[in-house]
């Protein structure tokens, strides 16, 4: 009767499997010992060729379970930091089975030092996201995080260092959840002198939750860095020497030491970087009847110099098994200077010389930055319920010493009048404090609930007190662009979002209010300029799950882009007598509503199809004064744009050596509204595409060749960029048993990266083109040390800071 009923109950859970959609494969890993090993790796392989079906994660008492899997011949692989790789015997999947106990092994000589190199693809496509594996790339090698970025799907920078996410600018750049408080050069910067070896992943995320800030028209780049996570001592040492027309040499250390209740890691990083950027202006003005009455050509080759050191160090202790909190101090120091030599020559309507402008610039800048974050994290008695603060002080000092000579002749190099002699020492002070809350707890059967709560106070202080010197009366003078600007802003945001899971279908809804008040007011040239403004930000998720191999979702969010401190400031930044930046302090923010469909098939081949519409867009202007010849570049609320896209991306490994990704994007901008009283309608279609194929051969060596090329485009709504591309070619080999590696990266050896655009409007017609040192050959060692065993997953800090860091700064790629 026993066995008749054992029959029975087996049969029926065979059934209930499959009517539940496949097979269920189960098992239990454990240590040699019997214990069971928690936060292993399990990979569900095909028995055919290995290829991975599905991936698992043990849970505390080291089970598994894969669920809804078709009939077939499997194997199961485990993976775990510091043992090695264990194998199933193959087994047919036919309703539900148990696998036998699976035992991971440690290394025979000291255990705890072994640590197994797992390789990772260098894409994921995710529901939500796309993660790039800095790692996986061995033209990554040497290079920086703004190299990263520029090679990662669906990402561009334009000539002067702005990122834009599939043709649309406006992008939040996080590090490990937290804002950088940058943009344009300071972002430009910071990026650059951040070494691609201190990068864990990439996160790419085009429709973000109400959870994020409303900030960023186009997504959120959350970039992660390395964290051991493992108990006791570990590490990585990282050095890197880069030779193109210049030297550079990111280099960085990492340090991490973990208990059961307290982890304290740090990071320490150094980077030399020397390099040029030479920049070619051809500007013609043109009569009332269209004739060019003057053309200027321009050649300005700014020479730069780098030093950057910078540091974090921080803790996590946990209380109790509920409670846990942290801290984190983080700050940089850097020493900048560029020189730039630039020579100008007028001509007339016959294209004879008139005039010759030489301008010698000198830039010497000191750049501080100084963070803290608190936070906390409680676990509340509801099971899936937590609490969680943040409070964050950031601290930014930056002293620029300025010289400008700029001298005028006849084509005969006779001296035209007096030379014009600039001088300026230009401290920038700013503070930023912000604090948020978070709570989650699910509701009823696959649902779950967020709500939080953030406010931010900024406040920036720019002084330019600029001297010129006055040769009628030999001494120095306030010069007329001297200023002083202080920009005040609060923003205060709340936000609620719901989540249900219910069989196949997913839903997700949001919604954020922010309320904004802020100041803009230039001191010395009288002019105060007061904002406050409430806005609601809705977001919208619906995906469903087709089969096993499909999934289709569609997303709707609005979102706004908020113009960084430095587009407010309305200094004037010389390149030349001739040539300036300024800011604008009458900007608004521009908003945006975007809606995403999507398809994933197998977890390989992803397709997006994109719609956006922005309103008041931010838009770089080149301006003239007709009689003084001179151009100057500001921002502006100009249109309106239309955005749709098609992107596609297909990432997966064809053989067991071979792994492809490609990425691939089509889209459509127009542009319409109303410029100096003119109406203005332009629209184009650009396609972009970038690929990385790399071969993963025996005795741990790897090749990959990788590129990008984006087709004719338009920048600004005003700018017309020209094709660009570049090919990158990679070597590496593990060594020191699998604890390091040498890798060797070849960037651009053909020399084709190069930015060639033009604009347009009005009476002045201008030709840009900028190349800079991007021919590289670069060669890194990197070596990780550990003495310990494997921990659970660390939570990822995500700080009060989630806006404002990122709009820190003025425009400009070197």
């Amino acid at each position: 009767m026993k066995k008749i009923f054992t029959l029975l109950a087996s049969t029926a859970i065979v059934a209930s499997v499959h009517a539940q959609g496949g097979s269920k494969v189960a098992g239990t890993v454990k240590e040699a010992d019997g214990k069971p090993l928690p936060s292993a790796t399990v990979s569900l392989l095909n028995a055919k060729d290995s290829s991975l079906a599905k991936l698992a994660i043990t849970d505390n008492n080291g089970q598994y379970e894969f669920a809804g899997i078709k009939d077939g011949r499997y194997l199961i692989s485990v993976t775990s930091v510091g043992f090695g790789r264990a194998f199933s015997a193959p087994f047919e999947a036919s309703g539900a089975m148990d696998v036998p106990a699976i035992a991971l092994q440690r290394g025979a000589k000291e255990m705890a030092n072994v640590t197994v190199a797992v390789r990772k693809p260098l894409v994921e496509a995710k529901l939500d996201r796309m993660v790039v594996n800095v790692d996986a790339s061995p033209t990554n090698a040497g290079n920086s995080a703004l190299d990263v970025l520029e090679k990662s799907p669906g990402i561009t920078l334009d000539k002067d260092g702005n990122i834009s996410l599939k043709g649309k600018t406006g992008v939040i750049v996080l590090v490990d959840g937290k804002q950088t408080y940058l943009s344009g050069q300071d972002l430009t910067n910071l990026l650059r002198n951040m070494p691609a070896n201190q990068l864990d992943q990439i996160e790419i995320m085009t429709q973000p939750s109400a959870k994020y800030d409303a900030s960023g028209n186009s997504g959120v780049l959350n970039l992660r860095t390395k964290k051991g996570l493992q108990k006791g001592f570990n590490g990585s040492v990282n050095l890197s020497f880069i030779q193109a027309r210049y030297p550079k040499s990111p280099n960085s250390i990492n340090l991490n030491w973990r208990t059961a209740k307290l982890n304290v890691f740090s990071n320490l990083s150094y980077s030399y970087w020397e390099g040029f950027n030479e920049l070619r202006l051809t500007r013609k003005f043109h009569d009332k009847v269209r004739n060019v009455d003057t053309t200027m050509t321009q050649v300005s080759e700014p020479h730069f110099v780098s030093n950057n050191f910078n540091a974090r160090v921080g803790l996590d202790y946990s209380i109790n098994k509920k409670t846990s909190v942290g801290m984190m101090l983080n700050g940089s120091y850097s020493l900048r200077k560029n020189d730039a030599t630039s020579t100008s020559v007028m001509t007339d309507e016959f294209g004879t010389a008139v005039r010759i402008n030489e301008a010698l610039s000198n830039n010497k800048d000191t750049w501080k930055n100084f963070g803290a974050n608190l936070n906390l994290r409680r676990q509340l008695k509801k099971q899936g319920s937590e609490f969680s603060m943040d409070a964050d002080y950031v601290q930014y000092r930056t002293k620029s010493d300025q010289v400008s000579d700029n001298k005028n002749y006849t084509p005969s190099k006779v001296l035209i009048g007096h030379p014009y002699l600039l001088r300026g020492l230009l401290p920038q002070n700013i503070d930023i404090v912000s604090g948020k809350a978070d709570f989650t707890t699910p509701v009823g059967k696959g649902g779950k609930i967020e709500a939080g709560a953030k406010s931010s106070y900024v406040k920036t202080d720019n002084d330019a007190p600029y001297r010129s010197f006055d040769f009628a009366n030999q001494r120095d003078t306030v010069d007329a662009r001297s200023d002083h600007f202080v920009y005040e802003e609060n923003i205060n945001a709340a936000y609620a979002n719901w989540n249900q899971q219910l069989k196949k279908w997913g839903y997700q809804v949001g919604l954020r209010v922010e309320h904004t008040h802020s100041i803009a007011n230039s001191i010395q040239l009288g002019k105060k300029v007061a904002r406050d403004y409430v806005q609601l930000f809705p977001t919208a998720f619906v995906n469903y799950k087709v089969n096993d191999k499909n999934t289709l979702g569609l997303s709707y969010s609005r979102r706004l882009e908020r113009p960084s401190y430095q587009d407010l400031n309305p200094f004037q930044r010389l390149l030349d007598q001739y040539t300036y930046q300024q800011g604008n302090p009458f900007l608004t923010p521009q908003f945006s509503d975007n809606i995403e469909f999507s398809h994933n098939l197998g977890g390989a081949l992803n397709t997006v199809l994109n719609y956006s519409q922005t309103t008041d867009i931010i838009n770089t202007r080149l301006k003239q004064d007709d009689a003084a010849k001179t151009t100057f570049q500001t921002k502006e609320n100009v249109a309106s744009r239309r955005n749709i896209g098609l992107a596609v991306s297909y990432n997966k490994q064809l053989t067991k050596i071979w792994f492809t990704s490609v990425y691939a994007n089509v889209y459509n901008n127009e542009f319409s509204g109303t410029l100096d009283g003119l109406p203005v309608s332009v629209q184009a279609t650009a396609f972009m595409a970038n690929t990385s194929q790399q071969l993963r051969l025996n005795k741990g060596w790897g090749v990959e060749v990788s590129g990008f090329y984006r087709s004719r485009t338009i920048d600004d709504a005003l700018i017309v960029a020209e094709p660009m591309g570049v090919v990158s070619f990679g070597v590496s080999k593990s060594i020191l048993k699998n604890m390091g590696s040498i890798k060797l990266n070849i960037s651009d050896p053909f020399y084709i990266q190069r930015f060639k655009g033009y604009t347009r409007f009005g009476n002045i017609n201008t030709d840009i083109q900028s190349k800079w040192d991007n021919r590289r050959v670069g060669l890194s060692f990197s070596w990780r040390f550990s003495k310990g065993q494997s921990a659970p997953q660390q939570r990822r800090r995500t700080s009060s800071a989630q806006d404002e860091l990122n709009r820190v700064g003025g425009g400009g790629q070197q």
